[in-house]
């Protein structure tokens, strides 16, 4: 949260285990360009966001998911943690991360269809336009290459922590081992990653992170730095 401290962390950590939940998410905060806090900054002249630093936000995400393992949590993604892994299930998250179709309702809204990413249109006006008009309110779309969806279902799993060789194998008929030795390697040295036969597991430093590490994944066009 904006202006977060850590008495504010602890208390919001303590609440949330009273409560209770079937499941917990947690994000580390970050602004885009694109947003309205961002443009306020701007504005007033200021050069950093009013959020925590990365390594601070992390320890409280860590001390997060720490507390709630006490009380028999389980941690199934970077952002999320269930109190039954048996009962609890993200079948949404995790068909969508395989190239599952997603159907976008709403302005702004991304989705998913037949290989094609699209976005509709994010000013509101324009997009109940398009619907009065009988038209799709699409305001942009890209179909991705075999390579960029290999690589987008690929680091998509990673944020769960762990995935298989043999999916990709399988599904795309690539060896991603070899695909990605260089930065598959470079996250190993760096201590945040072990493969164990088919597969490819972050430990919990690595989760903590894994938005960053995702990167040396990334084409060297799609490389950007875009959050402050």
């Amino acid at each position: 949260m904006l202006e977060e401290t850590e008495e504010k962390w602890k208390m919001a950590v303590e609440r949330t285990l009273e409560l209770g939940p079937d499941s917990v998410t947690i994000y580390q905060m970050e602004v885009p360009f694109n947003t309205g806090i961002y443009r306020q900054m701007k504005d007033s002249g200021q050069l950093t966001a009013p959020v925590a630093d990365w390594v601070t936000k992390r320890r409280w995400v860590d001390y997060a998911f720490g507390e709630l393992e006490k009380e028999g949590y389980t941690v199934t993604s970077a952002y999320t943690a269930v109190k039954d892994k048996e009962r609890t299930k993200f079948i949404y998250r995790d068909r969508l991360w395989e190239g599952a179709d997603l159907l976008s309702v709403g302005v702004a809204s991304f989705g998913h269809i037949g290989g094609t990413h699209y976005q509709n249109n994010a000013d509101f006006e324009p997009y109940v336009n398009a619907i009065l008009d009988g038209n799709l309110p699409v305001f942009r779309a890209l179909t991705p290459s075999n390579e960029e969806r290999l690589i987008r279902e690929f680091i998509l799993q990673l944020k769960l922590g762990h995935t298989r060789c043999s999916y990709f194998d399988q599904k795309f008929g690539v060896n991603v081992k070899k695909k990605f030795e260089a930065p598959l390697k470079r996250i190993a040295d760096w201590g945040f990653l072990k493969i164990d036969g088919d597969e490819i597991k972050l430990n919990r430093e690595g989760l903590l992170q894994v938005d960053r590490l995702l990167h040396e994944f990334f084409l060297p066009q799609h490389l950007t730095q875009r959050l402050v």
